[in-house]
């Protein structure tokens, strides 16, 4: 079986996870609600206007730097969008134990074998 194929069956497997699939109807959720769409808005806007600012070399002001922390929280206590962030960083835990045993694969350095995990912490027996 060549490595591509391998390629194709890891994103189908990832495709079909929990985790994706909880990542897909979180924002599908959060999306779906008009405050916290509202709140994402709001946090692009004041995103790019720092960016601008960054791009032009200028500092935003404090009023600026305000509004700006003021959005994050407001999305951190939004339920749909905490729980979507939540649901991200599951998924990326996933990836990133991924990217670490094909790492320790194809350096040879321990983890995992073919027949048994050595007890190398990267979650490949959960």
């Amino acid at each position: 079986m060549s490595v591509l194929t391998k390629a194709v069956e890891l994103g189908v497997a990832l495709s079909q996870s929990e985790e994706l699939q909880n990542v897909r109807e979180a924002e599908q959720k959060m999306f779906a609600d008009e405050e916290a769409r509202g709140l994402l808005e709001e946090f692009q806007q004041c995103r790019q206007e720092l960016e601008f600012l960054r791009l032009r070399g200028m500092e935003p002001s404090p009023e600026q730097q305000e509004a700006f922390g003021s959005v994050r929280a407001r999305m951190q206590q939004n339920p749909l969008i905490s729980g979507f962030l939540q649901a991200q960083e599951n998924f990326d835990q996933v990836l990133r134990q991924i990217n670490q045993i094909l790492n320790q694969a194809i350096s040879g350095s321990g983890g995992c074998s073919p027949d048994k995990c050595s007890g190398c912490g990267s979650g490949c027996e959960e």
